[in-house]
């Protein structure tokens, strides 16, 4: 008798659970799929669970921009159509873009921003897309397409004619771009080229845009860049926490760093770099004070390939994230938020303590060698309706502080392999969605 209740019971709450997963907000599309920074762009947004009477959806993204709702199009509970500004100085690539309203926030969505002008296309399944432009020889371009770093499950491929129609080039994976085609080309005569876009499997209906424009040089610090295989030198002392980040694929270099360091007598005493994790750093609790040397060649052996590490004594020795399943709270002003943080150390032991920028916490210290903590967050009575933070984890060791952004979930599913990491603001962000019995604030 018990038994069946309780099974009853389970039922009946996930069948609630499963309604409230699908009252939050979710965007499927955005048209157009390219946002022009410093332009005002008319914008469609796909989903559900947008239209709600006391709570009307919003739009957050990870660099400035303004979303005005257009009253007068057909917005429904499915589709949303706003004006939108970018600002001028938003950096070059994905801006995500989240929706958000009473019953929480949708997992990002991506849309590819720039100065330089880009279009935006879907594939078919039975023609390549043609994008035709002027280019005048000894100009240098570059040609790409943008659907795979924006997280869609396409692999494209992008083939150039001159204008006599005859094929210059074809261009397909790139070691630094994923399956994004790329290239910098060198038209050989004045007139108007073609480019062709298909998907390799003809796939129907997959968002693109296609972007030509000049070849800009990168101009870093040339003390920072170097080619594989190079040694370098460090003074380090006993009890430091060193850390080296590879950034080869910041540059656009193919690199996949093997770094080793060996001590002051020439024994290798760390060494890290497989080619799989790419963004993983090498770590080591220094043994003794002396001259390190860090010795960073490539994976595959190829010689002269620039590189960049970034060569740290005061990232934390440990690794911190929220166990939730999703990065996003629904709370009341006064009320409080319980979280659990956990932790991976690396040769630290030590208490770790948990803080925020905006709410007070409490319970929110890891002691000595455990792995986790539930630890209250305080939501003031007075507060606005979405506040985006972050926590981040802070441990003295011998005098010295160290801190940490806390991880969170990931939002999606990465199909990109290239992208090896959310864009800017998206990763380590948490949203707490605070309703007050008068409703959602303007």
């Amino acid at each position: 008798m018990f038994r069946g209740c309780k099974t009853i019971y389970i039922f009946v709450f996930g069948l609630l659970f499963l309604g409230w997963l699908e009252a939050v907000p979710r965007i499927d599309t955005i048209e157009p799929i390219y946002l022009q920074a410093g332009k005002k762009t008319k914008v469609k947004i796909k989903g559900n669970e947008f239209k709600l009477l006391k709570w009307p959806t919003r739009i957050w993204t990870n660099h400035p921009s303004k979303w005005t709702l257009l009253e007068d199009e057909d917005n429904t509970n499915n589709q949303h159509f706003f004006e939108v500004e970018i600002a001028r100085d938003v950096p070059a690539g994905p801006l995500a873009i989240r929706a958000w309203n009473l019953n929480g926030v949708s997992k990002p969505s991506f849309a590819f921003v720039d100065i330089h002008e880009a279009t935006s296309f879907r594939t078919k399944n039975s023609e390549a897309y043609e994008h035709r432009f002027d280019a005048k020889k000894g100009e240098r371009l570059v040609c790409q397409v943008w659907s795979n770093r924006l997280n869609k499950d396409s692999d494209l491929q992008m083939t150039i004619f001159d204008p006599e129609d005859r094929l210059i080039e074809m261009i397909d994976d790139s070691e630094v771009h994923g399956s994004d085609p790329y290239v910098v080309f060198d038209p050989p005569a004045d007139g108007e080229y073609s480019i062709k876009i298909n998907d390799i499997l003809w796939q129907d209906n997959i968002q693109a845009c296609v972007q030509v424009s000049p070849f800009v040089e990168m101009q870093p610090n040339g003390n920072e860049i170097g080619k594989t295989p190079a040694s370098i030198s460090l003074e380090l002392k006993k009890g430091q926490y060193l850390t080296v980040m590879p950034k080869s694929l910041e540059l656009g270099s193919p690199a996949q760093l093997l770094m080793d360091l060996h001590e002051p007598k020439g024994g290798r005493i760390a060494r890290f770099g497989n080619g799989d994790s790419l963004l993983q750093p090498l770590r080591k609790r220094i043994p003794k004070d002396g001259d390190y040397h860090l010795r960073v060649s490539d994976l595959l052996n190829r010689e002269g390939l620039p590189y960049q590490v970034d060569i740290s004594t005061e990232v934390a020795p440990f690794e911190l994230a929220t166990t939730f399943h999703q990065d996003f709270y629904i709370t009341e002003p006064g009320k409080e938020v319980k979280i659990r943080f956990r932790v991976i150390r690396h040769q630290y032991d030590g208490p770790i303590t948990i803080r925020c920028p905006v709410f007070k916490m409490e319970k929110a210290v890891i002691a000595e060698k455990r792995g986790d903590v539930e630890a209250v967050v305080k939501i003031p009575r007075e507060s606005e309706s979405l506040v985006v933070t972050s926590f981040y984890g802070e441990a003295v060791i011998d005098g010295q502080t160290y801190r940490t952004t806390v991880g969170t979930k990931e939002p999606l599913k990465k199909t990109p392999l290239n992208m090896i990491q959310w864009p800017e603001g998206v990763s380590g962000k948490v949203y707490f969605l605070i309703k007050s019995k008068g409703g959602m604030e303007s």
